[in-house]
């Protein structure tokens, strides 16, 4: 069985031909058809400077955080209302994994969106309507390529004014895995980003910085492929600054955030009820596996032949615990306690009731949990949807 997923991200993109004075990149956005099934034309955006841009990701184990704060001008005299887009790379695949749409408008096909989720922008802290608008790209401009459509707004600046902008989207890594009997593979997780595409605003960007934060992961697994030389490493995060940069696509960049993950089941080498399978994963093998004692602060009362048990969550995502508290259930714990004591790497967590849709929607999921380990250590992960 083959399941694909397929992301990236970008950022904003407007332009018109005269812009290729700042450094090139893009002559244009929106899309080259006629009518206005598709596409956009932007608007005034050589009147605007980008004087600074911060760009800060926190790297999950399945998606990246994703927020770009700006500070832009206008460098005319006039009042200026400008029309822009934020580049969507999207696959429209029905095989999508646990990713919710995130824009309610269809793609031109009727599909629904299924990148930058939880999508919003706003300027001077007032939020900004984005619009869906599909790309065509007849030509085959390869510096389009896999652009699926733009997110399109407007701002509008008085007479040289400066005004901050930011935009915030969670980005769900491009995956593909692959499974044979109770062997497989699930590719890296990477994070792609298309700094190149600010060219198309006037001039350099003056001042600006990339900074990669691990949030829930392994600090060694960030790996920055590309572009070379830029970030620098600090503590466990990885920071590229700049000063007067003309964007090109040699900005770009391309994030490994998770490395690839061969595995091999091996439930028969486990007790009755507990199950456990082989993993590699940057070139270091565990074992990821169930032999372990469960106790909860509470439990849901069963439901006829639906139990809600702690131990449930040994169980290979077939059944699942749930709190029996009144409220939103904060402050529940579960207590897991190994049969045999072995170093940790990682805790894997499946939130929500997963069952169907409807009933994933219909019930809470922790957003966010404080893990403790023999009391000696404690810190905080945030749990995406999966």
């Amino acid at each position: 069985m083959k399941t694909r997923v397929l992301l990236t991200s970008g950022i904003l993109l407007a332009s018109v031909s005269a812009l290729l004075a700042n450094g090139g990149g893009y002559f244009r956005g929106g899309v080259e058809g006629a009518g206005d099934v598709a596409g956009f034309e932007p608007k005034a955006t050589e009147n605007i400077r980008i004087l600074d841009e911060k760009l800060t990701l926190k790297l999950g184990s399945s998606a990246a955080d994703v927020e770009v704060r700006y500070l832009m001008k206008n460098i005319t005299d006039k009042k200026v209302t400008v029309r822009f887009g934020f580049p969507v790379e999207e696959s429209f695949d029905d095989d999508m994994i646990g990713v919710e749409p995130s824009n309610k408008t269809a793609a031109p096909d009727g599909r629904k969106l299924n990148y930058c989720k939880d999508y919003q922008i706003t300027a001077s802290g007032t939020a900004v309507k984005a619009t869906w608008k599909g790309e065509l790209n007849p030509t085959g401009d390869k510096r389009v390529k896999g652009v699926a459509g733009w997110l399109v707004s407007e701002i509008t600046f008085a007479a040289n004014e400066e005004k901050p902008v930011r935009i915030g989207f969670q980005s769900v890594y491009p995956m593909e895995e692959w499974t044979v009997s109770e062997n497989g593979s699930r590719t890296a997780g990477l994070f792609r980003y298309r700094l190149s595409t600010a060219a198309c605003w006037n001039g350099t960007i003056q001042s600006g910085s990339v900074v990669l934060k691990p949030d829930g992961i392994d600090p060694s697994w960030i790996k920055v492929l590309k572009p070379v030389n830029r970030f620098k490493k600090e503590g466990d995060a990885w920071t590229w600054k700049f000063e007067n940069l003309e964007p090109s696509m040699a900005d770009d960049f391309e994030i490994e955030a998770r490395p690839s993950v061969s595995y091999s089941a091996a439930r028969s080498q486990m007790k009755e009820g507990t199950y456990a399978e082989y993993q590699e994963r940057d070139k270091r093998w565990a074992m990821v596996h169930s032999n372990y004692q469960v106790k909860a602060s509470s439990t849901l009362a069963s439901d006829g032949d639906i139990h809600y048990h702690p131990e449930n969550v040994r169980l290979p995502w077939s059944e699942m615990w749930s709190e029996g508290t009144k409220g939103s259930g904060a402050g529940e714990w579960l207590e897991l306690t190994p049969e045999v004591p072995k170093p940790l790497f990682a805790i894997s967590i499946k939130p929500g009731c997963f069952k169907n849709e409807d009933l994933f929607k219909a019930n809470a999921r922790p957003r966010k949990a404080k893990v403790e380990l023999n009391g000696e250590k404690s810190f905080s992960v945030n749990i995406p949807d999966m």
